[in-house]
């Protein structure tokens, strides 16, 4: 494979598997160490010790990250600023030549990179390496585009917050393009999968990035994330998923100077109307609840769908449920791997126990001998609850998939815009009528029609674009 093949090719190259299972071993078997933040090039260890352990096994420990001592944000937000003096007033081509050299590493390192995300994510084999391609072609476009001249001025020091729900594509596509534009950056990983935004740390290094423009941060307990936030050198926030620190973030008071860029997780339901193939559209419902666990910024939790099609829909639902294989998602033929942590199965089983009157599809945690020492349980599909239902109106980042019948399609665009949506919403339908009436109705900013939720969110929106002052 070159390096200007794309996923696409690369997932079908005869030697891809071979690679990433090269890669896969490799990681596995790497020398577990202590893992510190970073500030302005510097190790900074505080004693106070947290093992990162791999959703797929417990068993299997990254090594032991440490916690921020409580001024380390604030530390590092004076080092960010200190550094963007010099940073934003380098030229284009040498800031650009940099990403070029870690560019490089990159592609050279693609399944390294991606081995990583599905040992410490539990993403399968083939959405990690995706992740890898897409950081490749966000960089590729922002170097490009830096080289084009692009107009206007960074703004200062960055604070780029990331969960589970995108780990690493998607933060660090931000991170970079922060950088390419002149801003310096504070990083602060998904604290469950913070290992491939620590490769990536490594890798900006050693292509010449200078100390102090991107800094890293482990935080497990959200103390720092809270603290930058109030600190006056901060002057963007990039916040990407869903968690208890990113609910403190939607009602903290922020500086209106300050530029802030978010993609929360929410419910992103979907809509099938009249499809052209029942089972397709069961088969998109699927993909898009399901895949990465349902934990994906972009996955669908709420299915909606008219009393007349409603029978026909589950049928075929459950006809695609019962085909999705859940295990190690390292193997080709895995659907999807474990949730993220032991907490999340906990809360995955207590959801199911208290609603399992309108359970039918699933809802249990897998023990086998693949599976027993990991996080996994088997997606779980509900009809009929309640409208009010916490199913049906907050997102919990989880394998549930909640499906509401209404009486006719205005009910059913009602029903889409009065959820927490997130980021997209969906439509599956043969009637060009109604799909053009949903786009102009549906509240969400981005709309996608007749696919799946994932293909929102490959798209990822990172532009050095944003990180100037026009």
């Amino acid at each position: 494979m070159t390096d200007g093949d794309t996923y696409k090719d690369a997932s079908s190259n005869a030697d891809t598997d071979k690679r990433f299972d090269g890669a896969f071993n490799s990681i596995l078997h790497v020398d577990k160490k202590d893992y510190p933040c970073y500030v302005g090039g510097l190790k900074v260890a505080s004693g106070n010790e947290y093992i990162v352990k791999s959703p797929l096994d417990e068993t299997i420990q990254f090594g032991r990250f440490q916690e921020p001592e409580t001024d380390l944000p604030d530390r590092a937000a004076d080092v960010a600023a200190n550094a963007f003096a010099s940073w934003s007033k380098t030229d284009n081509t040498k800031r650009a030549s940099i990403f070029e050299n870690a560019l490089e590493t990159i592609k050279k390192q693609r399944f390294r990179i991606a081995a990583a995300v599905t040992l410490s994510s539990g993403m399968t084999r083939d959405d990690s390496i995706y992740e890898a391609e897409r950081l490749i072609e966000v960089i590729e476009e922002g170097i490009e585009k830096i080289m084009e001249g692009v107009k206007g001025r960074p703004i200062g020091v960055w604070a780029v917050i990331s969960e589970y729900n995108s780990p690493l594509a998607a933060p660090m596509s931000y991170a970079v393009s922060a950088m390419l534009a002149g801003n310096t950056v504070i990083m602060i990983p998904p604290k469950e999968c913070p290992f491939p935004s620590y490769l990536l740390y490594d890798i900006f290094v050693s292509a010449g990035l200078p100390d102090g423009v991107f800094n890293l941060i482990f935080d497990r307990r959200g103390k720092a994330t809270g603290t930058l936030m109030e600190n006056e050198n901060i002057k963007g926030i990039v916040a990407t998923g869903r968690g208890d620190r990113f609910e403190d973030m939607m009602f903290a008071a922020v500086d209106d100077s300050v530029k802030v860029i978010s993609e929360f997780k929410g419910m992103n339901p979907l809509l099938i109307y009249r499809p052209q193939s029942m089972q397709a559209a069961a088969d998109a419902a699927i993909m898009s609840a399901f895949g990465y666990s349902g934990q994906r910024v972009d996955s669908c939790s709420k299915v909606i769908i008219t009393a007349g099609e409603q029978r026909t829909f589950i049928d075929h639902l459950l006809l695609a449920a019962k085909k999705m294989v859940i295990g190690d998602p390292a193997e080709k033929e895995t659907f999807a791997g474990p949730v993220i942590s032991r907490e999340s199965m906990e809360m995955f089983l207590e959801l199911v126990k208290g609603s399992k009157d309108n359970l039918v599809f699933g809802g249990k945690q897998m023990i086998n001998e693949v599976t027993e020492a990991g996080h996994y349980v088997m997606p779980a599909i509900f009809v009929g609850l309640p409208e009010d239902h916490v199913l049906n109106t907050m997102d919990n980042s989880l394998p549930i998939l909640s499906v509401q019948t209404v009486n006719d399609i205005d009910e059913a665009i009602e029903m889409a815009n009065s959820c927490e949506f997130g980021s997209s919403m969906g439509i599956i339908s043969k009637d060009e009528r109604i799909i053009e009436r949903f786009l102009g109705e549906a509240s969400s900013d981005v709309v996608y029609v007749n696919g799946t939720s994932d293909t929102v969110g490959v798209a990822i929106r990172a532009d050095v674009t944003e990180f100037l002052k026009k």
